[in-house]
């Protein structure tokens, strides 16, 4: 019976420790998730209204620009206001990437970025500089919305 108890005993031991490695692991990975995103983040701003002259509640876009190491990064977001809060309080309802700048490889870095409400869809425009060929000063116009996964993407000079 003892050696039963005991083979039990390590067994669960074992257990265990592989469930509390596995927890550290997953709670190690998600703080530097959280750290390495929110250290990124250099811009955040809500821009135009998908909702323009309706009566609904405002549906802006937000444009998050971030940098990680000497690439600049771009996601636009539509934002949603839940029903049952009285105030403003924006819930992010889709997130578009863009693969034309978000490419590791691609090198680019976004300064002077600008966004601009264009009926219901929204304009942003940076000067970007890297890039294949390697340019020192180009130009991002980037049309977004409303309906999600659109968009018009271009730069001068034309990047290869």
């Amino acid at each position: 019976m003892r050696y039963r108890t005991a083979s039990h005993l390590a067994s669960l031991a074992l257990f265990s420790a592989i469930l509390a490695a596995s927890f550290s692991s997953q709670a190690a990975e998600t703080r530097a998730n959280r750290f390495s995103v929110s250290d990124s983040v250099t811009s955040v701003q809500l821009c135009g209204n998908r909702n323009q002259g309706s009566k609904k509640a405002a549906q802006p876009y937000r444009v998050v620009q971030g940098e990680q190491n000497g690439q600049s990064y771009l996601f636009v977001q539509w934002m949603n206001q839940p029903d049952d809060t009285p105030h403003w309080r924006g819930v992010a309802a889709h997130t578009q990437g863009f693969a034309e700048i978000n490419d590791d490889s691609a090198g680019l870095s976004l300064s002077n970025l600008r966004c601009r409400a264009q009926g219901k869809a929204i304009q942003i425009s940076a000067n970007v500089s890297g890039g294949n060929p390697a340019v020192k000063r180009r130009q991002l116009q980037l049309e977004v919305g409303p309906a999600l996964e659109k968009y018009s993407i271009s730069f001068t000079p034309a990047l290869k």
